[in-house]
């Protein structure tokens, strides 16, 4: 259990995961303290909001929320967190291999404790490709936990930056001299485009979530970031 009382729900965006989802949803719905759960299909062609279905069916806490058109990680993000009612909230990616519930607390407990404004997870010992990212690039991670306020917040002008809404959540936090709490999973993995799409298609799908990574950063200083800049920086947690 969680060693407080503030409550904390989960998002999953989930696009065309029906090979994927279902061993992510095992863990997320064996983890008793989740206020709730929601799963935002986003605009799948496959059997992704079936599978988020039955699991509801089975567990009140879940909603499958489905996106007729597909908008995006970001933007599947932010619908998620509106339709959440919970404290804090914690993103998982649908893909996620080795994932157990003790991983969900230990990323969950720094933020929902107070000590950190948001933790993310970095990948050990669970494949060397992504084991090698998450040295390299350990804020790219879909796995982080933040207040739900903030979440919405931050997520409003980045809706449509598709996979360049880590970046984003990063830069965000760094601006307001928030604490990160990097968490390790280890024995933890997920599949890589490239094994999701074969040949050609993986390749353009990596090049364009680098493509939209780069977009965030060109965009950082354009208008739809003017809030972010002139909000007043919290102080950090002594």
């Amino acid at each position: 259990m969680m060693k407080n009382t503030s409550s904390v729900g989960a998002v999953i965006p989930a696009f065309n995961e029906a090979d994927n989802l279902s061993r992510v949803l095992e863990s997320v719905c064996a983890t008793p303290w989740f206020a709730q759960i929601i799963v935002v299909d986003d605009g799948s062609s496959d059997d992704t909001m079936a599978i988020a279905q039955r699991y509801a069916s089975r567990d009140d806490r879940l909603i499958a929320l489905h996106l007729p058109q597909n908008q995006g990680k970001a933007g599947a993000m932010l619908a998620g967190v509106r339709a959440l009612h919970a404290d804090f909230v914690l993103f998982l990616d649908a893909d996620l291999i080795g994932v157990h519930p003790g991983h969900l607390k230990a990323l969950c407990q720094p933020v929902a404790d107070r000590s950190y404004e948001m933790s993310i997870a970095v990948f050990r010992h669970g494949g060397v490709l992504t084991d090698a990212s998450h040295l390299l690039a350990p804020n790219l991670t879909g796995q982080r936990c933040l207040r739900r306020l903030d979440a919405e917040r931050i997520l409003t002008p980045l809706k449509n930056s598709c996979y360049g809404v880590e970046t984003g959540l990063t830069i965000y936090a760094k601006r307001q001299n928030w604490q990160i709490r990097k968490v390790v999973w280890r024995g933890v993995t997920h599949r890589m485009k490239e094994q999701k799409r074969k040949g050609v298609g993986g390749i353009v799908s990596r090049w364009q979530m680098y493509r939209q990574i780069a977009t965030v950063w060109a965009d950082f200083g354009r208008e739809t970031f003017v809030q972010w800049r002139l909000a007043p920086k919290r102080k950090r947690i002594s």
